[in-house]
């Protein structure tokens, strides 16, 4: 629901909206109509002529260019959409205004000319909507500047390496395969590996990390992102319409279409306010006319009023003005939120339940020690597994894989992998499987006195175990450690300071998860869980009342973020699965950003509260103003338009606000 001068943001976002305009209000529609309203004002001074006023009265031209996208936005919403918006109340407005000019002229009892001109008041109440909307639009756009600063730093152009030559060329002809050249200082064009070179690159306008990522051959770089010493030769891998910088700013574009549920209840409040609206109108006149003695121009004139102030803009923009500003303030801070209904259910949340491998910890494991067993040497052990792990994104096998790298691999294949268990394959013609120890047991193949005694000792330090088994017999047994990420125990602390508890779900061993939620401080942590365990634990949360945010790398989370309230995948930049599983998406590994995303939006809701209420107040009091016959039918539209710049202007501020992140 929206009036003429609110629609265009809307719009532009959501072409759904009842009555809606056919076009924007221009700028030289609006100059030519601000010099009929002059000229008119000057003919109702006398200061010059004009025959036959006020049927001549030049203020119909502001009605005709100012009035049309209001009569177009009415009937559309009238014919094709049965709705009664709150174009038609403008609309009404208008022609009653008209309405009057002529029962003035008319009307014997009265003087035609004592009121002035009510063609210049329908003119100018055309025009100040008109003008209301090109302001408010230009203040609304500042509440997406976070959004479109993603689409400023899309690439345009390319250096596409052709033999020994590179040429120059539109970023929409690379196609995987390419090689690309990126030079220092320059943006890097598409998503991409590596070949050669090393470098800095700053991802601070995807990711709003402010330290420099370096990149050497094999590491992953991303489109819209900057080059800033070495050269690097690239690989293109994805094709423009598909990286990650396209993919973040179709998913930011669409989060302003999906409504926050507490946008349902505005619309319908703002449905049935315009037909209150036409009542009081009704009333207004009635109590002007019956019980204050006021003339039928008088009357009239007050009913009119009502009409414009009682229009619910100020209401209807509300909420998407507020998620609009909220959105883009996260957008350039890294932080993808995927509709207004994720920003408003984390305002609820009293539990925030961390996965723990690459979001508590760095999972940038490293390994420690290697069990052999006999027949075994620690080399091929870490061959065969870093084969079988070569294809999978987990921490664990990412440093199976980096202990091997520049060795040449032997070939996996009949590859299996089963989330929570391990991974199975064939290798030289023997059957593999990479496992932890349930899973092993799970399989029958035991374990030597020497091995126990190693993967108890090794457990006891919190570190985690990777069996290796050959043909049904244990190979070896990998030990690796983590660390805990920067700030992660200043932020469960300032959880708990605001009330809300916090716990650890990972499928490593008990003795690696204790170490983990000690040195974290949450309040509870459950080991040993296999996905679909840990999405049953969050399920029994939210049947004893809790609301949980979920927050997990999205490699293999996907369940677990799926049954919570809100989800948050951490590090998601390179990771597709993590941004379609998660409601949120935290594009860098920056974990302090948890608790201030809670707490800015429970900033953004009460911003729609004081909106709402903002809104309210004027309106009634505008109102009230208007039957008393304080305000008349120019002045009601500035009090109209007034009201809708005090909410868009106190949403806009939700952009600037700093203080709930950490910087």
């Amino acid at each position: 629901m929206s009036c003429p001068h609110c629609e265009k943001i809307k719009t532009e976002r959501a072409a759904a909206a009842a009555g809606k305009p056919a076009r924007s209000f221009d700028v030289p529609f609006l100059l030519i109509s601000l010099v009929a309203l002059i000229a008119s004002f000057a003919v109702q001074r006398e200061w010059i002529f004009f025959p036959a006023f006020p049927l001549s009265d030049p203020a119909w031209l502001a009605v005709a260019l100012c009035g049309a996208p209001i009569f177009k936005a009415a009937w559309r919403g009238v014919s094709r959409d049965r709705r009664v918006t709150s174009s038609l109340l403008i609309a009404i407005a208008i022609c009653a205004a008209i309405a009057l000019q002529f029962f003035m002229i008319f009307d014997a009892g009265e003087n035609a000319h004592g009121h002035g001109s009510m063609i210049f008041a329908a003119g100018e109440i055309a025009f100040l909507m008109a003008l209301g909307e090109w302001i408010e639009s230009r203040t609304v756009k500042k509440s997406r500047d976070g959004i479109e600063a993603l689409v400023r730093i899309a690439p345009r152009r390319a250096r596409r390496k052709n033999g020994a030559e590179t040429e120059e060329i539109p970023v929409e002809k690379l196609v995987p395969g390419d090689v690309v050249v990126v030079r220092p200082n320059d943006m890097v064009p598409a998503d991409g590996v590596v070949l050669e070179g090393a470098s800095a690159v700053n991802q601070a306008s995807m990711t709003g990390e402010s330290v420099p990522a370096d990149k050497t051959a094999g590491d992953s770089v991303f489109a819209g992102t900057w080059n800033q010493s070495g050269v690097l030769t690239v690989r293109v891998s994805k094709k423009s319409s598909e990286t990650a910088i396209a993919r973040l700013i179709e998913l930011v574009r669409d989060a302003e279409e999906k409504r926050a549920p507490i946008q349902s209840v505005a619309d319908r409040w703002a449905s049935r306010i315009v037909p209150a609206a036409i009542v009081c109108s009704v009333l207004v006149f009635a109590f002007a006319y019956f019980a204050l003695g006021a003339g039928t121009t008088d009357a009239l004139t007050r009913a009119v009023t009502v009409l414009v102030v009682f229009c619910p803009c100020a209401f209807a923009l509300a909420t998407p003005t507020a998620i609009a500003a909220g959105i883009g303030n996260a957008a350039r801070r890294g932080i993808l939120v995927k509709s207004g209904s994720a920003l408003e259910t984390l305002t609820a949340v009293n539990t925030v339940a961390f996965d723990k491998t690459g979001t508590l910890t760095r999972a940038q494991l490293k390994i420690e020690s290697v069990f052999e067993a006999d027949g075994f040497d620690r080399a091929g052990i870490l061959r065969l597994c870093a084969a079988a792990e070569s294809s999978s994104q987990h921490p664990i096998a990412k440093a199976l894989v980096e202990a091997v790298r520049g060795n040449v691999l032997p070939r996996a294949k009949n590859i299996s992998a089963q989330n929570g268990i391990g991974i199975t394959c064939d290798i030289d013609d023997c059957e593999i499987r990479i496992c932890s120890r349930g899973g092993l047991e799970n399989a029958g193949t035991p374990l030597s006195l020497d091995a126990e005694k190693f993967a108890d000792e090794q457990a006891s330090r919190g570190e985690t175990l990777v069996f290796l088994s050959v043909d049904g017999t244990l190979a070896g047994i990998v030990a690796l450690s983590d660390t805990l990420r920067e700030g992660v125990p200043a932020t469960i602390a300032e959880l708990r300071e605001n009330g809300i508890q916090t716990l650890m779900l990972t499928g490593d061993n008990a003795d690696a998860a204790r170490r983990v939620a000690e040195n974290a401080g949450t309040d509870e942590f459950f080991a040993e869980l296999l996905p679909a365990e840990k999405s049953a634990r969050i399920a029994r949360l939210r049947e004893n009342g809790r609301r949980v945010l979920m927050v997990g790398d999205g490699v293999n989370d996907a369940p677990a973020l799926a049954a919570a309230d809100c989800s948050a995948a951490m590090g998601a930049l390179g990771s597709e699965l993590a941004v379609e599983t998660a409601d949120i998406a935290l594009l860098n590994d920056n974990v302090t950003l948890v608790a201030g995303l809670i707490k800015f939006s429970r900033a953004v809701l009460k911003t729609i509260h004081v909106n709402f209420a903002i809104s309210i107040a004027i309106n009634f009091s505008a109102v009230a103003l208007s039957a008393a016959g304080m305000l008349n039918p120019v002045t009601g539209a500035i009090v109209h338009n007034l009201s809708s710049l005090i909410v868009v202007m106190n949403s806009a501020s939700l952009l600037a606000r700093k203080k709930d992140f950490s910087e």
